[in-house]
């Protein structure tokens, strides 16, 4: 990607990829709105090990690095940096903001 146009196939990627990172932990934390009471690592445990993300990240890095040398359009390229990054990075944010998620919709914490 180095000599790619940067806004066309680094800075819009990354921006979409953070986009995703944001709704995929709302659209995770959502799930445990409802509740009253959670387990101290309940929501933790779910993104560290949602198995469809998993497969998702795992698919998308094998791609790239099983036929890195027959991709040759920078589009999906960045469509695999994309897939990558967000659930990456929506995991961490998942993860650490789970506590200030379970505070802001008064939940209580079991263990």
């Amino acid at each position: 990607m180095k000599e790619e146009k940067l806004f066309a196939y680094k800075l819009l990627p990354t921006i979409a990829a953070i986009l995703l990172a944001i709704m995929y932990m709302q659209h995770s934390l959502n799930q445990f709105e409802g509740n009253e009471s959670l387990w101290a690592f309940e929501i933790l445990f779910f993104f560290l090990f949602n198995i469809e993300a998993a497969l998702l990240y795992l698919a998308a890095l094998l791609t790239y690095f099983l036929f890195k040398k027959r991709i040759q359009n920078p589009s999906i390229k960045s469509l695999i940096f994309i897939i990558t990054f967000s659930i990456s990075l929506g995991t961490l944010l998942g993860s650490f903001g789970s506590e200030s998620f379970m505070e802001k919709h008064n939940i209580e914490q079991t263990h």
